[in-house]
């Protein structure tokens, strides 16, 4: 693939992006339009688009000869001030295009073949600076790999954090972490199937953790893909925030619930016939839940045939956890067996220490008192700590 070298690699790709301004309730934010594979986008610690607020939407490309779609795009070692969107058929459920595949069989099959595909965010910090949700992988988006990323900023619309739109899947959250405050839940599974969400950090859970849905009829698209098949493993949720009626995890959480449900109606499949989530065949184990008022917010399950293990394998986990202190400013890690990689970020999500330890200490770029998120990374095994600098 071709390597694109430049922190601010942005110049190298305006021959084929476009860029416009538009006004998000905060200073502008300009869109930046990628609608080429074959790219490694490199930061190499460095800002994106210098820093200023930015929207990047990678796209597929519709032609008089039909669509081409974008593929193999790696985005890795930058901080984007903004939000990113993934757009295929159209920009959201609702789209037009969207609407009339949804009519026939064989539209999530349609909407997964037009659509972005192996795209990867590898150390990124996406910092939500408007009201955008901060990753939204529109319908039919595939194969999208997202690790070792942070979250941070603010959300101010009426969206999720992150969303994985009708007819996506095969989506891949390992090892991130979010800080993000906004008004709904983190993490939104709509009609999303063969998605892994796992060893990820979940502060500031307010609104839910990750809920798992089918958006049955709005704007009239009817939604075919269920929300199944899906693996919650090894997360960590700060819940002691959560507001009354909101859960860390909840397995079908509209289930016809919404006033729009009836917008498809008088079609043989799909949520035309049926307004239910479906939200069954899911796995979710080991997932640790802090600050919880009682047990029975951590999970809700409104599916049918999904294993949930939660207790046995958390225990099973602590096990072979390391010990993680911090002494004068200096984070000492023991109970490992060989060496480890870590990873260090203040409160905001900025990455102070990214490096491989020989002799399983660091000095802590930090005043006293103050907070940073530790992860350990040792053979297969991730651990992501919330500490105070002593």
């Amino acid at each position: 693939m071709k390597r694109l070298k430049s922190n601010y690699t942005f110049f190298s790709l305006i021959l084929f992006s476009y860029v416009c301004c538009c006004n998000d309730g905060f200073a502008q934010i300009q869109q930046i339009t990628l609608d080429r594979g074959d790219i490694v986008i490199d930061g190499k610690g460095g800002f994106y688009n210098n820093g200023n607020p930015t929207y990047l939407v990678i796209t597929s490309k519709k032609t008089t000869n039909g669509w081409t779609q974008t593929k193999n795009i790696t985005i890795q070692n930058c901080t984007i001030n903004g939000a990113i969107r993934i757009v295929g058929l159209g920009v959201n459920g609702e789209a037009e295009e969207v609407k009339q595949s949804s009519l026939s069989l064989g539209h999530t099959e349609r909407a997964q073949a037009i659509a972005p595909t192996n795209i990867k965010l590898s150390n990124v910090i996406i910092n939500g600076v408007s009201s955008k949700t901060l990753l939204y992988l529109a319908p039919g988006t595939t194969y999208v790999t997202v690790e070792n990323c942070t979250f941070s900023g603010e959300n101010t619309g009426s969206g999720p954090i992150i969303y994985f739109d009708a007819e996506s899947g095969h989506i891949t959250f390992r090892n991130n972490i979010f800080t993000t405050t906004g008004n709904r839940e983190v993490i939104a599974c709509d009609g999303s199937a063969y998605n892994i969400i796992d060893g990820n950090r979940f502060e500031n859970v307010v609104k839910g953790g990750i809920y798992l849905y089918r958006n049955c009829g709005e704007g009239g698209t009817v939604r075919h893909q269920t929300p199944n098949h899906n693996t919650i493993i090894n997360n960590t949720f700060n819940l002691s925030d959560l507001s009354s009626g909101n859960y860390g995890i909840w397995l079908g959480s509209r289930n016809g619930n919404r006033s729009y449900c009836d917008a498809d109606d008088g079609y043989p499949f799909g949520s035309s016939i049926d307004n239910r989530d479906f939200a069954d065949y899911n796995i979710v184990n080991a997932n640790i839940f802090e600050g919880a008022s009682s047990k029975t917010v951590e999970i809700k399950n409104n599916g049918q045939n999904n294993q949930i293990n939660n207790v046995s394998a958390v225990n099973e986990t602590n096990i072979h956890e390391p010990t993680v202190v911090i002494v004068n400013k200096k984070l000492l890690i023991s109970d490992l067996n060989g060496d480890c990689f870590i990873r260090v970020f203040d409160l905001v999500g900025r990455v102070l220490i990214s490096k491989f330890l020989t002799e399983n200490t660091a000095e802590l770029p930090l005043a006293m008192n103050e907070i940073c998120f530790v992860q350990i990374m040792n053979g297969n095994k991730v651990w992501t700590k919330k500490m105070i600098v002593k």
